[in-house]
């Protein structure tokens, strides 16, 4: 820091003694070259001090044309023109998976949903980022709210969301998350990811910059449930509670076992299930796991991959022949193929 405030002193006062022509900014990008080298501020700072003192150049001209700009900061500028601040709500991940009060809950969703007036349904448990329903009057429409987090998406980041499949590349769903969640993900790491032309829907799961925060997200191609159930979930690493899906809430570890799933079969006759689907996520803790398996009946195996921090997803459609009574494996390997942990 004291770097970078003698560059900025030095800076200024370059621009006090020597008063240029209005806004050349040729010439007080090139004064401002040669008055770091006359005055070795590199030499001060290092390549640091460098960076530091183009962005006080150019700062000192506010009216630069986009050419002159030097590049910004990553994720400042793609920021502001898909996000709009949430009053009272930290922006990026801070304002992920925040426990709020039903008040506060009250408050986001009415800036998400204007002309809903209903109450909402439930009376604890509210984290910004995950899903909520309003009272369910008699006649009524069931309607819900993802909680929103602190960025609110542009109507042209909306616009652009809505013509993307679920199957879309990974930035694309990125995106769609970001929507639905109105939490900037994305700059998050995807680690893991699966899709279903079948289902017409994909699982993806990224964790944050920092690597405190996770999150799950359910993509549906029918654009009709945008912002419905199961859509977005977020987690605190660093804080797994008992409200949380891990498999032993008493695990502590930074590496505890989660897993979340959601599926079932049709049609189906008083004996037999011509299909069966499954989709979910989760981590496993073992360092050993390389993939995990999923099984129904005497039907074929679905394997997707273990990422390097234990994490999975999948979408996985069976179409064999199932009896009504069984009940679906999903299992974690190694690479000798050696059971690791079972998960359901």
């Amino acid at each position: 820091m004291e770097d970078v405030r003698e560059v900025s002193a030095e800076l200024h006062r370059l621009a006090a003694d020597e008063p240029l022509e209005p806004f050349d900014t040729t010439r007080i990008l090139e004064r401002g070259r040669r008055g770091r080298r006359r005055r070795r501020l590199l030499g001060v700072g290092g390549a640091a001090a460098g960076v530091a003192a183009v962005a006080l150049v150019v700062s000192l001209v506010p009216n630069l044309t986009a050419a002159d700009k030097q590049p910004t900061v990553a994720g400042s500028q793609q920021h502001s023109a898909l996000f709009e601040p949430v009053p009272g709500v930290p922006s990026g991940e801070d304002g992920a998976d925040q426990r709020i009060s039903k008040e506060e809950a009250t408050r986001r969703c009415a800036l998400r949903n204007p002309q809903e007036h209903r109450q909402l349904s439930a009376t604890g448990g509210f984290r910004s980022g995950s899903l909520t329903t309003y009272d369910l009057k008699n006649g009524a429409k069931e309607a819900q709210c993802i909680i929103p987090g602190g960025d609110r998406p542009t109507a042209a980041l909306v616009a652009e969301v809505r013509r993307l499949p679920a199957t879309a590349d990974v930035a694309g769903q990125l995106k769609i998350c970001s929507v639905l969640a109105w939490v900037d993900v994305t700059n998050w790491q995807v680690v893991a990811v699966d899709r279903s032309k079948a289902l017409g829907q994909a699982v993806l799961v990224a964790v944050s910059p920092s690597g405190r925060k996770a999150m799950s997200c359910n993509l549906l191609n029918d654009k009709t449930l945008l912002g419905g159930p199961g859509s977005t979930r977020f987690l605190t690493l660093t804080d797994i509670r008992g409200d949380d899906p891990a498999l032993d809430p008493a695990d502590k570890s930074a590496r505890t076992d989660l897993y979340v799933a959601g599926g079932g079969g049709g049609p189906c006759s008083t004996a037999n299930c011509s299909t069966y689907n499954l989709t979910g996520w989760g981590r496993v803790a073992s360092k050993d796991a390389t993939d995990v398996r999923l099984r129904i009946g005497s039907g074929p195996v679905y394997k997707v991959p273990v990422s390097k921090g234990g994490w999975f997803a999948f979408t996985w459609v069976n179409t064999s022949r199932s009896k009504l009574s069984d009940h679906p494996k999903v299992a974690a390997y190694d690479r000798s193929g050696k059971l690791v942990k079972t998960f359901q």
